[in-house]
């Protein structure tokens, strides 16, 4: 394929030409655009490429009713997540899932360190903990925390103060705009970004239209209950027809879970 960044485009290919060397474009092409898609869209957008990735039941459900969820999928599972976290530049989570959870968010792997994302947090409030680990990551691994001007000046002077970034961005009913937030961490050069959210934001993601590619792993475990909680939550879609539809569906297992990969059509077609 040709680089798709204009200010290359082409520019290898003409001089490779100009010394007699042949050059075929086009062969491989899918291949070669599957390995370069989050270059692709951040080169021609300047927004992070997204991954929605969730661990379910197969029944579909990611908690049960009471909010218990460790865990669902298998060790081998666990770590594959590791991996996407050391592959991609950031990790997004809603900040529900800090004051329930208390994550670290951090990459490790089996036999290596890794790369620690970036971590974003959205919190339209300020309510998250200052004593939360996420904040207080021994390896001073600063967090960006994106919120409205409902954040409380106090707070945001004290998280600065620990060199972490609080990002004030528009809201849509009440909730921090992900669309500006999309934006404004491509502008700060983060070209990807793994979403780790709980239904809510998931579902705001997908509306929004900022989800480029969803990878759900499915366990052998079935959960049951109306009211256990889904990857998607919030209204949803009223017909079938406004639901988000995917392409290029992919299936590998992962010990006795199944990774199922699938990408949102989009107007880039990566």
């Amino acid at each position: 394929m040709t680089d798709p960044n204009p200010l290359v485009s082409g520019q290898g290919i003409n001089r490779l030409r100009e010394f007699g060397i042949e050059v075929e474009i086009g062969l491989l092409e899918k291949e070669a655009r599957e390995l370069n898609r989050i270059f692709i869209k951040y080169i021609q957008t300047k927004l992070p490429y997204v991954v929605l990735k969730s661990a379910m039941s197969l029944d579909g459900k990611i908690a049960t009713a009471t909010g218990h969820s460790q865990w669902i999928s298998n060790v081998e599972s666990r770590q594959y997540v590791h991996t996407l976290r050391n592959e991609l530049r950031g990790i997004l989570v809603g900040v529900n899932t800090v004051i329930k959870d208390d994550p670290e968010l951090t990459t490790r792997l089996n036999g290596s360190k890794g790369r620690n994302p970036i971590r974003i947090i959205t919190d339209s409030n300020g309510r998250i903990p200052l004593n939360s680990k996420i904040l207080n990551d021994p390896t001073n691994n600063p967090v960006i925390v994106a919120s409205t001007s409902n954040f409380p000046d106090e707070k945001r002077l004290l998280l600065e103060k620990s060199g972490h970034k609080v990002l004030i961005l528009p809201h849509n009913n009440g909730q921090v705009d992900l669309k500006q937030l999309m934006i404004k961490l491509g502008k700060l050069g983060i070209d990807s970004i793994l979403l780790e959210g709980g239904g809510t934001l998931n579902e705001s993601a997908l509306k929004n239209g900022i989800v480029d590619e969803v990878q759900f792993i499915i366990a052998p475990l079935l959960i049951g209950g109306r009211d256990a909680i889904t990857p998607v939550e919030g209204l949803g879609f009223n017909t079938v027809d406004e639901g988000i539809r995917l392409h290029q569906m992919t299936t590998r297992q992962i010990g006795n879970d199944l990774l199922v990969t699938a990408k949102v059509l989009n107007d880039l077609n990566i």
